[in-house]
């Protein structure tokens, strides 16, 4: 029964609370209801079909909504709307395929360098190259041109963007979603198969991390302040921010200025402290600029010890192999072959991590990208990296030139449990 109903006049629509110009569309009509549709925003191809499903957060929780969808197996599109925040998330047979933002803080360039695979003077020479009209609005492709990234870490990086995307709708604590059902293609040609339990779980966590920032920031005795000389290039929510900002002021301050979510505004200076735009001050009695250490009550050391521990133990195992086959080189490039795999699952940690001799990993990025995780990050260490202990464990017991491997892997027992553990 879908149909257009053109411009409505200026009465209907100041009753409707609809700007000038709105266009509706007839979508059903029921025994006691008229189903009407906004035509959908700028970027956006959204059914003209009923939804099958609408929620507001606040009384039916995001998780239940993407529990259920994955339960069942749905296949669709799910949309979220707060404010002027757009956000789309596309499903298959329950799990998620693809994402998209209308935000900057979701673009691909934000996102990895939140995730510490590009550093900030690296976004910012990519963003100076980066002309859409001539790149097909695909900024991946310059990272590549670039050399900082190779298709392959591309790869990654999207399939990383996508899940935060995800994992940033559980920073809301309102708001709309919608969800059609059948099936979609989303307008990029990525198609992903990621699964939606693990983004719900690890999205609650994030919620979690970012109510205690929240904390942090409405503490009397913290304030904002801009940096001197910071990136005229900002747009959006980040730049009306730091304008808001200026020499100092609260951040509940700065929420009422904008009438800004605090949520959302937390959000995005996260990502403004990132770019060197903005620091957290403490005020007068205090004294001085609030570190990563003071913001994150993270035990850097437990994670710095594991990742040397496991480090450890995959350079023990290389070590054995060359010894039997007096070729580095090659149990080098077998094992890069494995990182590569694990890359694939772990993109934010393991992006652009290579071998150094006898299997060698660089102990302060990995720690660096690991305090950037959400979850339980000595777990997420240890699934990762455990991979290529697992592989070198199986290569070493199956080896024609290792003699008595299992005295070899009993002698490493002990290392083994405190890498593992």
């Amino acid at each position: 029964m879908a149909g257009d109903l053109g411009t409505l006049g200026d009465a209907l629509l100041e009753t409707l609370g609809l700007p000038d110009g709105d266009r509706l569309g007839l979508i059903e009509v029921g025994p006691t209801t008229v189903t009407l549709a906004r035509e959908a925003d700028k970027g956006e191809d959204l059914p003209r079909s009923a939804p099958a499903l609408r929620a507001e957060i606040e009384t039916f929780p995001l998780a239940s909504v993407l529990r259920a969808i994955h339960g069942a197996a749905r296949s669709g599109l799910l949309r979220f709307r707060y404010r002027d925040h757009r956000k789309i998330v596309y499903f298959e047979r329950g799990e998620v395929v693809f994402a998209s933002s209308n935000q900057r803080v979701d673009r691909l360039g934000e996102c990895l360098l939140r995730a510490g695979v590009i550093d900030l003077e690296q976004l910012r020479e990519a963003e100076r190259r980066f002309q859409p009209a001539e790149a097909g609005d695909r900024f991946g492709k310059v990272l590549v041109e670039c050399g900082l990234l190779s298709p392959r870490e591309l790869w990654n990086g999207v399939k990383y963007q996508v899940e935060e995307v995800v994992r940033s709708l559980f920073a809301y604590a309102s708001g709309t979603v919608w969800f059609w059902e059948g099936e979609v293609e989303p307008d990029n040609v990525v198609r992903l198969a990621l699964e939606t339990g693990r983004l719900v779980d690890e999205g609650l966590q994030r919620g979690e991390e970012l109510a205690k920032f929240l904390t942090v920031l409405r503490d009397p005795r913290v304030g904002l302040a801009r940096v001197e000389g910071f990136p005229a290039d900002l747009g959006g929510n980040e730049r009306a921010l730091a304008d808001a900002i200026g020499v100092g002021r609260s951040f509940e301050e700065v929420c009422q200025a904008l009438e800004f979510d605090p949520a959302s505004a937390a959000r995005s200076i996260q990502l403004l402290r990132l770019v060197g735009a903005v620091q957290l001050m403490r005020l007068p009695e205090s004294g001085g600029v609030l570190a990563d250490g003071d913001v994150e009550a993270v035990d850097q050391e437990a994670l710095r010890e594991r990742v040397a521990s496991l480090s450890k133990l995959i350079s023990e195992l290389v070590g054995v192999l060359v010894g039997a086959e007096g070729d580095e080189a090659a149990v080098l490039e077998r094992l890069g072959r494995v990182l590569d795999d694990a890359t694939g699952r772990f993109p934010a940690l393991l992006t652009g991590v290579s071998l150094a001799p006898r299997g060698g990993l660089d102990t302060d990025v990995l720690v660096a990208r690991a305090l950037k995780l959400p979850g339980n990050r000595e777990e997420q260490l240890v699934g990762a990296l455990g991979e290529l202990v697992a592989y070198l464990e199986f290569e070493l017991k199956n080896h024609p030139r290792v003699e008595d491997p299992d005295g070899v892997l009993e002698s490493l027992r002990v290392q083994r449990r405190d890498a593992l553990a």
